[in-house]
């Protein structure tokens, strides 16, 4: 007869502990809530960028409409139009000249504003357009040098 020795199997006991499940939601939620501050961020600096992107397009339309006309489009509204809630804008003639297909308009809040001067020394036209930022300050572009134009 051969003598067997029987062997000593030790097992862990099936399934995790309540510290371990507890210790590895927090750390997962830790991680998520990271991400999540991260990505709001890149959502608004990526909003400011598009911001920008249609200050310069309706710039460029406005001089575009200034080369044909000599003048950039007049003042209607007397100040500070917030261009997507005006009706009817002091933008309108240029997209009814085919300079822009449409006045672009941020979704989220009235961030657009237009004022064609008039006043400038010396009897010019000019104008300021600029918009807010979510990150601060702001951002804009002026034709004709008209004074206190902001970002710019």
């Amino acid at each position: 007869m051969i003598n067997k020795k029987p062997k000593l199997i030790i097992q862990a006991p099936a399934g995790f502990t309540l510290i371990e499940l507890l210790v590895v939601i927090s750390v997962i939620g830790l991680l998520a809530s990271v991400v999540l501050v991260s990505l709001n961020t890149a959502r608004s600096k990526a909003r400011d960028a598009k911001r920008r992107a249609d200050i310069r397009q309706m710039g460029t339309a406005l001089e575009l409409y200034f080369d044909q006309f000599g003048v950039y489009p007049g003042d209607t509204y007397n100040g500070w139009e917030p261009i997507c809630t005006t009706s009817p804008s002091n933008m309108a003639p240029v997209v009814s000249a085919g300079f822009i297909a449409k006045i672009p308009c941020d979704a989220s809040s009235n961030w657009y504003y237009f004022d064609p001067e008039f006043d400038v020394p010396g009897g010019t036209s000019a104008y300021c357009l600029y918009s807010d930022l979510e990150s601060g300050g702001s951002f804009g572009v002026k034709g004709g040098n008209p004074p206190g134009c902001p970002g710019t």
